[in-house]
């Protein structure tokens, strides 16, 4: 043992002229290699710490409560109300809005103060609700909209870096306002979750002068769509069509117009991710959340806000499958829009 000791120890160290043992120089560089790893562990275990201690407490909803039955009065030009929101001091012009960088993203931020989410939240609302069989029609009565809260665009500009912009493609939902459908998964439950991943304004600082490239929109939400249903059923003029559905992570664009008011732009084509692990992506849609000041928005969620339960589907909906059917749903649909298709 001793023999041994002895190897490992004249490996390490060398004896110097006095006789006096001195470390080698590789064993001084591992030395301090070990202690800038530990450094570094430390660091990150100390981030996840503090991450999930605070993606684990109690999240405070920012959401509205009005009752979802009530018809509120709005503006001509506004597709949305927001009760007395202004009396209680949230700012509606956005260039009042701070937007501030997380350590995630430097494009996708968070918008201060945090009540401006409600506009979006109603709009995302409505997304649900068209989710869970309310035809675009009853979704935008129930919800005090004066129109459908969505736009038909061909494609949307992102910022691709922190100096580069890309436009990028986005298909949007039939807008035919007697269009129904249900996201149902194995459970015959509603099967869609959003959740915020950042938002960004549509203007670039030049030298002295300021960029505009977002048209009408002056600031842009990045909005995950889990769908996690393993169904889609489909009705429009008495006819009804079912298919079978892979769980899937889309990315959707909601738009800020003014006075609160806030439009969904389109789905982006791409990317698109199959869902393998919903813990994993229910993790992931709450970690996110919450880094944007944010929550989850389910069905719970709908319930809870708006009063909106997801309506009942068809009775014998699993049988739905014929195609003749398809094909009269999607020739109903072409009258409004060449083209599109559920």
């Amino acid at each position: 043992m001793k023999s041994l000791w002895k190897t490992i120890l004249d490996g390490l160290t060398y004896k110097d002229l006095a006789g006096k043992r001195q470390p080698r120089v590789f064993t001084v560089m591992t030395g301090l290699i070990l202690l800038l790893l530990l450094v570094a562990g430390g660091m990150a275990g100390l981030n996840r710490y503090l991450l999930m201690s605070r993606v684990q407490a109690t999240p405070v909803s920012v959401s509205l409560t009005t009752e979802a039955t009530e018809t509120l009065e709005v503006e001509p030009i506004a597709t949305i109300q927001l009760g007395d929101e202004t009396h209680y001091g949230c700012p509606t012009d956005s260039a009042d809005w701070s937007l501030t960088s997380t350590y995630i993203s430097e494009n996708y931020k968070v918008i201060q103060p945090a009540c401006v989410y409600q506009g979006l939240e109603k709009t995302i609302a409505w997304a649900l609700a068209v989710r869970e069989g309310y035809s675009r029609a009853e979704a935008t009565q129930q919800l005090g909209f004066t129109e459908m809260p969505m736009r038909q665009m061909d494609q949307v500009t992102i910022p691709a870096n922190a100096k580069d912009l890309m436009a990028v493609p986005v298909s949007f939902i039939p807008p035919n306002p007697d269009f129904t459908e249900w996201r149902i998964n194995a459970n015959d439950e509603a099967a869609v979750t959003y959740a915020l991943r950042g938002c960004f304004r549509t203007s670039t600082v030049v030298g002295n002068r300021v960029e505009t490239w977002g048209g009408d929109y002056s600031v842009i939400c990045l909005v995950i769509e889990d769908a996690e249903n393993t169904h889609i059923v489909y009705s429009l003029g008495g006819h009804i069509y079912t298919s079978t559905a892979t769980p899937m992570r889309s990315f959707l664009l909601f738009g800020y117009l003014s006075d609160g008011a806030w439009v969904w732009l389109g789905t982006q084509e791409n990317p698109k991710h199959e869902i393998t692990d919903l813990q994993k992506s229910a993790d992931e849609r709450l970690i996110f959340a919450t880094l944007y000041d944010s929550q989850p928005w389910d069905a719970k969620w709908l319930m809870n806000t708006y009063h909106l339960l997801m309506q009942p589907p068809p009775e014998n909906w699993q049988t739905m499958t014929d195609e003749n059917e398809k094909q009269a749903i999607l020739n109903g649909l072409s009258f409004d829009l060449n083209g599109a298709t559920p």
